[in-house]
């Protein structure tokens, strides 16, 4: 059974690259991630930031994680910001718990739309 996922290109202010993710990460589909933050990554001019908007992901694992987390190090090697916008619950639980929160600068748009979801 094949993992549904997309990355999308959003619109962004100058020297800002914004990519939306959609479906689920894991084994399967993260070289699909890794792929899309490459890409965004190796654009000419560089970005000054990626921004990853996570607001529409339904699933990340570890393969996932791991993705983010090398386009991380490769960004700030290079001198490029890399955010994650708007995580989806399971997406704030994955970073909590594995404490990658302290790591990724993370932008939550409305903070409030997390109330009342459950640990």
């Amino acid at each position: 059974m094949e993992t549904e996922f997309r990355v999308t290109r959003r619109p962004a202010p100058p020297g800002v690259c914004r990519l939306a993710l959609a479906g689920q990460v894991d084994m399967e589909t993260s070289d699909a991630l890794a792929e899309a933050l490459g890409g965004a990554l190796l654009e000419e001019p560089a970005p000054e930031l990626l921004t990853v908007d996570c607001a529409a992901l339904d699933f990340c694992g570890s393969a996932g994680l791991n993705e983010l987390l090398r386009a991380r190090q490769i960004a700030l090697a290079a001198g490029i910001g890399f955010r994650l916008a708007s995580p989806s619950p399971q997406v704030v639980r994955l970073l909590e718990v594995t404490e990658a929160d302290t790591v990724f600068d993370i932008e939550l748009t409305d903070p409030r739309r997390f109330e009342g979801t459950a640990c």
